[in-house]
C-alpha cells in the first residue's frame, strides 16, 4: 500500500511538474504575444504620429506657400497700379504740353526723319492748336517739304507722320503703350529694386 502511495505521489508529482512546465511554457508566448502586441501597437501609434505630425507640416508649408502667393500677388498688383498710374501722368503730362514742347517734340521727329522726303503730318485732334501756333509756323520754315493735313485724328494729342504711304504714330497713347509694353518690366525692376 504504500508503494502503491509512493507510487500515486510519483505520478502526481510529474504530473504536477509536466502542468507547471507547461503553465510555465504557455505564460512565456503569451508573455511574448502580450508584448509583441504592445511593440506592434507602440510603432502603429508611432506611425501614426508620424502621419499626423507631417500632414500638420505639409498643410502648413501649403499654408504658408498660400499667404507668400496672396502676398506677392497683392504686391504685384500693387505695383501694376502705380506703373499704370506712372503712365497714365507721362501721357496726360504730354497731353498738355505747351506749344514749345509740342514744337521741341516735334522738331526732334522731323529732324529724324530727314528733310530729303515729302511728308504729311495729320494732327490728332487734341493738338490741332499747337499745329495753328507761331512756333510750330516757323519751325515748319525748316521743312519746306512738310505739309499739314486738313485732316485730324479724332480724340488723339500727337500727330502720325505719312511718307509714300507709310504711317508714323506719333499719337501720345501710342507712344506711352509702346513704351509702356517695351519697358514696364525693366521700369518695375528700376522702381521697386530696393524692396528685395
Amino acid at each position: 500500500m504504500k508503494d502503491l502511495q509512493s507510487l500515486s505521489e510519483q505520478i502526481l508529482n510529474k504530473t504536477k511538474a509536466k502542468g507547471q512546465n507547461k503553465l510555465e511554457d504557455a505564460e512565456k508566448i503569451s508573455v511574448a504575444k502580450i508584448e509583441e502586441s504592445r511593440l506592434t501597437l507602440v510603432e502603429q501609434q508611432k506611425a501614426r504620429k508620424a502621419a499626423i505630425l507631417k500632414k500638420v507640416a505639409n498643410d502648413f508649408d501649403r499654408e504658408q506657400q498660400t499667404l507668400k502667393n496672396k502676398e506677392r500677388n497683392a504686391v504685384l498688383k500693387e505695383k501694376q497700379v502705380i506703373l499704370k498710374s506712372v503712365f497714365q501722368q507721362a501721357l496726360e503730362k504730354m497731353n498738355t504740353w505747351d506749344e514749345t514742347h509740342f514744337a521741341q517734340f516735334l522738331n526732334g521727329v522731323l529732324a529724324q526723319a530727314g528733310d530729303s522726303k515729302a511728308y504729311s503730318i495729320v494732327p490728332g485732334a487734341k493738338s490741332i492748336a499747337h499745329f495753328k501756333g507761331k512756333e510750330l509756323q516757323q519751325l515748319l520754315v525748316k521743312y519746306p517739304a512738310v505739309k499739314i493735313s486738313e485732316e485730324s485724328i479724332p480724340n488723339k494729342a500727337g500727330f502720325i507722320l505719312q511718307e509714300g504711304g507709310v504711317d508714323y504714330n506719333y499719337c501720345f497713347d501710342d507712344l506711352i503703350e509702346d513704351v509702356k509694353n517695351d519697358f514696364a518690366a525693366e521700369l518695375a525692376t528700376l522702381a521697386f529694386q530696393d524692396e528685395k
